[in-house]
Formats: C-alpha cells, structure tokens, sequence
C-alpha cells in the first residue's frame, strides 16, 4: 500500500461508513465512492507537495459530505484543517465526522459563508493552504480563497479533464484577472485527476470578499 505522503491510504472502516452516510443524504454525488476517495487522495497528495510547513493550516471551501476534508485530515497526522461550511445540516454532519474520526484536537468546523470567514480576525490571511473540490466557477473560488490565504500560501482546485494547459491557467484561470485578488496561477498537476494551483504572491485587497452572494452573482472573470 503507498504511505500517506503518496495519497494513497485506503480508508477506515469508520470514515468509509461516514462517507456513505454523506453520500445517502446527498452530501456527496450518487456514484461510487472509490474515485471520489481517490480523487480526495490527489488533493492531500498535491497538498503535501506544496506545503513549506511542517505543520501546515489549511482551509477546505465548502466541505460538504467531507471530501477532500475528511481524507486529507486522516492520512496527513501533521495537518490543522478547518472544514468551511455555510449549510447548517452539513456542517452538522460534518462536526459528528470530525468526533467519531478523532479529529477534534486539530480539525474544525466552520459554520460560516466563505464571505464572512474572509473578514473575521484570525481567519483572514489565516491559512497556509486552501482546497476547493467543488466550492464554485473559478473566480468564486479565487475571490473567497484569497482573502483566506497568506502571501505565499497556496490553492488546489479541483479541475476538468483537460481544462488547462500544464504550467498555465489556462482559459479558466486567466492571469491578469487574478493578479486583482493577489493570485497567480501555477501548475496542474495531475493525480488520476486535474487539479490547478495557484499561488497568493500578493495581499489580497481589504475589497475582496465582496458581501454574501456578490461573488457568485457578478464575478469579476
């Protein structure tokens, strides 16, 4: 079996049952749950890659059923990770998750919008990392994670087949838009599936987030 720096962890039989709970109430998609625990192994694979702290804070944007959330936190012991979850039934899910796992000493539940975490003390420009499986169209993700993540901390997004080019943004993740947020686009990187980085080289701007919804409603690429 790979070891956990290589993403590749079979899970426990109680994050298995957990997972299968998210995907009977709708938290997760209805097929299989085997590359949808792959496809987690990537983001905690890449993660790793690119964490320069030995004990990295990370922040996954809208966790939902767990993923990548849940499968990061248990195959990486060293990981601080805040679960970021607006829907009030979900994070209720999710924070049972983080007990029955035995997580609770460094794994948090954030009941909150993303536009409201980005302003609060401690949690603006608060994380080494952020992950973003299914949280929203590219510059949702990057306005709500920008003001989340530390100069020189970094994003994985999740991506479609063959949606950039490698070592480019691609037409998702055009530069010159994202250089308003502080980001810059890197690499993707493939893992079984498509993940893009990027990389906060700037602050982002006491603008961004803009209030509840903005993002989504009139996004700025």
């Amino acid at each position: 079996m790979p070891g956990a720096e290589d993403g590749g962890h079979s899970p426990t039989p109680v994050l298995l049952e957990l997972l299968t709970e998210a995907r009977a109430l709708g938290f997760l998609g209805p097929g299989p749950l085997e590359p949808q625990i792959q496809h987690a192994d990537g983001f905690a694979t890449i993660a790793r890659r690119l964490s320069k702290e030995g004990s990295p804070r990370l922040v996954d944007l809208g966790s939902g059923g767990g993923l990548p959330g849940l499968v990061v936190a248990t195959e990486w012991p060293e990981v601080t990770l805040f679960l970021l979850e607006a829907h009030g039934r979900r994070a209720a899910f999710l924070r049972r998750a983080v007990e029955r796992l035995g997580l609770a000493d460094r794994v948090t539940v954030l009941e909150e919008r993303a536009e409201v975490a980005g302003r609060e003390a401690g949690l603006r420009a608060g994380f080494d990392g952020a992950l973003a499986r299914s949280f929203g169209r590219p510059a949702v993700v990057a306005e709500c994670a920008a003001a989340l993540l530390r100069v020189g901390g970094w994003l994985v997004v999740s991506e479609p087949p063959q949606a950039g080019v490698a070592g480019e943004g691609g037409d998702r993740w055009p530069a010159e838009p994202l250089r308003q947020f502080g980001l810059e686009p890197a690499r993707v990187m493939h893992e079984t599936f498509e993940y893009q980085t990027l990389n906060q080289v700037a602050p982002c701007p006491d603008r961004f987030p803009r209030r509840n919804g903005v993002p989504a409603k009139k996004p700025l690429f």
